[in-house]
């Protein structure tokens, strides 16, 4: 139940980055996640650092479940945003990447993926090495 909960919770969150995607301009969209101002509301302080861990597993997990059931009204850039802000809360090192993939056809989609930089482990699905390439990171 409570995994549910909190997985339902996570979706909100998803959805409410996506509809600030919608409306707000890029350059603002870019500033925001540049200057992280949810930052003051961090509880990394109030954490034990096995709490920590156990906080960072399950945002993983949610993030994970959510790359995978995502559905209308989440995109790469809303779910990496979502990330960005629960592993802000609770103080873990993260980098948002914005990147570029061209398919064999001449198209080009745009992916945003967030990532552990001590580490480079994906928090959330990026570009298959080769067939992109990272443009910015934040």
């Amino acid at each position: 139940m409570k995994r549910a909960l909190a997985y339902g919770a996570f979706c909100l969150l998803d959805h409410s980055f996506w509809l600030l995607i919608q409306l707000l301009p890029g350059s603002m969209l870019i500033g925001m996640a540049r200057q992280r101002p949810w930052q003051y509301l961090s509880v990394k302080d109030w954490l034990m650092p096995e709490s920590k861990q156990r906080w960072q597993a399950r945002i993983c997990w949610m993030l994970h479940k959510r790359c995978r059931l995502a559905s209308w009204g989440s995109t790469c850039l809303s779910r990496s945003l979502s990330g960005r802000l629960a592993m802000d809360l609770i103080g873990v090192a993260n980098e948002l990447h914005l990147g570029m993939s061209k398919f064999s056809d001449g198209s080009k989609i745009p992916h945003a993926w967030l990532v552990e930089p001590s580490s480079g482990r994906l928090f959330t699905p990026g570009l298959t090495p080769k067939a992109g390439v990272p443009l910015t990171q934040l």
